[in-house]
Order: C-alpha cells, then structure tokens, then sequence
C-alpha cells in the first residue's frame, strides 16, 4: 500500500503556495515540478541551487526566508494525478544538476519580496535547452 505524505508549502499569510511530495517541490494544482529538494539545498528550474532548506524553511541564498512548511497532508484524495509523469519530470530537472554544493546561508529572520514560484521557475529555458 502506497501510503501518500505530502507538505504544504506556505507564504508568510499562510495560504498554500506549493507542495512538497517525494523531494519534488508541486506547484498548487499538483500536476507540475517546479523544484526539487537534495539534501538541504533546494533547486528550480534553474542548474545551481535556488537556496537552503532547514528547519522547515526555504531560503535564498542570501538567507531570506522565501517560503515555509505548512501542513503535513496524507490520504489519496490529495494525491498527484500523474505521479509517473512527475517522477520524469523530476528526473530531467535532476540530470541538469551538475552545481549541487550549496554555500554557507546566514539565517535572517526577514521574508523576502519575490513570488516562491516564480522564483523557482527562473532559468526555466537552461534547463529545456538540455
């Protein structure tokens, strides 16, 4: 049995901007891979790390916080349709990863101002040329 646990990642108003499931980071509709999790670093469409992940917290680089974990979410009703479609998705973001070191992130206690997805999404056109 398959048993689904999926988080919700939230803003700093608390409203659901994402999904992490299985290191993929989804976006709100759960149908699209617009990062992924390895280790403590965080990746979007982009080949270098968009930021860190600790303590239940996304961050840039600069030590921003970008967005946060929110609920822990379990049973099929919230399960992604495709999960094999996401999974290579997943997998094609992964074979461009060749910068996976992730630098030092000083902790700030500030939000900062950019939108998580479209943070992640930048640099979306280096990944699709490979």
């Amino acid at each position: 049995m398959n048993l689904l646990l999926m988080f919700s990642i939230v803003n700093r108003s608390g409203e659901t901007i994402a999904y992490l499931y299985q290191n993929m980071i989804l976006n709100p509709e759960r149908d699209t891979v617009i990062g992924l999790v390895l280790g403590n670093c965080f990746f979007g469409r982009d080949v270098a790390p968009a930021g860190k992940f600790f303590r239940d917290t996304f961050r840039k680089t600069d030590g921003e916080i970008l967005a946060k974990i929110g609920e822990e979410i379990r049973g099929v009703l919230h399960a992604p349709v495709n999960t094999d479609r996401l999974l290579r998705e997943a997998w094609r973001m992964l074979a461009a990863v060749h910068d996976h070191v992730c630098v030092w992130v000083e902790e700030k206690r500030e939000w900062g101002v950019e939108d998580f997805q479209e943070y992640l999404l930048a640099g979306e056109e280096e990944v699709m040329k490979n």
